[in-house]
């Protein structure tokens, strides 16, 4: 490999991100605090999706003392529809961590940042360069991704040696004179040109020194030696309602949505006919009713797909003790999961 192939790498980013536009809220703040919300959230969302959310999170929590002394609920409720609420609960607990351990001032070292709850290596070194100037670089799905075409790294980047690969390479590009020009330059790339499927090779600037391009194999970089495998689950919800109020569950077990509330659930069988949903009823609540299916929704998630079905139930003769009744014109005030979002808003309930 040329000396030059490793030196002009920062240069030619660099001068490439001088010519690009790319307005996000987030940018050119130095408010740690703030920095923090937008890169939690940018975990798992992409950005033109994110904005609305950082928006809505910041003006109702704009500082790092109203975040903390909120309650876990009304956060829920802003996050609903980013999905991987744990963020959102690690994100209200690291405020109170902050302010009961660092004196409310967000913590200017990046061991001290990488010690707060749902931060990692990625979005540590983030903060740390945005907000302070501290040269960390980082190093995430687009990273991997860009480092492993320029490079053309044949090892699996999701093989411990594969990534220790990417990190050496990383830290050989990695202009620690610039480092929040370097981040944000590397990150705006990798989601403009350097795409996952269909990378712009005839805009990108590195069309001359890519190594993968140079031998046609852009397309089979990076490589994973891990397949997916999503499980299946079928969830039934019972809308359980009288004139004015409905009646929800908080998710309290430790799965997907936790800390959501929800319809009453049955999980465990694809009900073809309404007929078995009523014995199941029956086995559990010990009644007979009468039930309805009214919405049906498919949600992939990444390890999971989930098939719900919203079933109306005769409520006069079902009675489930374990539930709160939430005046429907308060349900905007809870969080919920995607598909009973959907719903309730279908129906004017949100």
């Amino acid at each position: 490999m040329s000396k030059d192939i490793i030196e002009q790498f920062s240069p030619t980013l660099l001068s490439w991100h001088e010519s690009i536009d790319r307005p996000l809220p987030w940018k050119n703040i130095s408010d740690p605090y703030l920095i923090w919300v937008s890169e939690i959230i940018l975990q798992q969302t992409r950005a033109g999706q994110a904005i609305p959310y950082y928006h809505s999170i910041t003006e109702r929590f704009p500082t790092l003392n109203s975040l903390a002394t909120a309650p876990i609920d009304e956060l829920l409720s802003l996050w609903q529809g980013l999905g991987y609420y744990s963020r959102a609960r690690n994100l209200h607990s690291s405020a109170k961590m902050i302010m009961e351990i660092f004196n409310g001032v967000f913590p200017n070292k990046y061991d001290d940042i990488i010690s707060l709850k749902g931060v990692g290596k990625y979005t540590a070194a983030a903060i740390s360069s945005f907000a302070f100037g501290l040269p960390y670089p980082v190093v995430d799905g687009n990273v991997i991704r860009i480092i492993s075409r320029y490079f053309d790294v044949g090892e699996p980047v999701d093989t411990k040696k594969g990534l220790g690969i990417i990190n050496s390479f990383v830290d050989l590009v990695f202009d620690e004179s610039k480092p929040a020009r370097f981040n944000q330059a590397i990150m705006d790339f990798g989601a403009t040109l350097c795409l996952p499927k269909l990378p712009l090779c005839n805009k990108c600037p590195f069309v001359a020194s890519c190594q993968s391009y140079d031998r046609g194999l852009q397309m089979e970089r990076p490589i994973k030696s891990k397949k997916l495998v999503r499980k299946i689950r079928y969830f039934n919800f019972l809308l359980i309602f009288n004139k004015t109020k409905v009646l929800i569950q908080r998710r309290n077990v430790k799965d997907i949505w936790q800390g959501l509330y929800q319809l009453p659930l049955l999980e465990g069988n694809q009900f073809s006919k309404k007929g078995s949903l009523i014995n199941e009823i029956r086995n559990q609540w010990n009644k007979n009713v009468r039930v309805e299916p009214i919405f049906t929704h498919k949600q992939t998630l990444t390890h999971q797909i989930i098939h719900s079905i919203i079933w109306s139930v005769d409520k006069s003769k079902l009675i489930i003790e374990d539930g709160i009744w939430v005046e429907k014109s308060d349900l905007k005030n809870y969080g919920f999961p995607k598909t009973i979002a959907l719903f309730f808003e279908k129906y004017s309930l949100l």
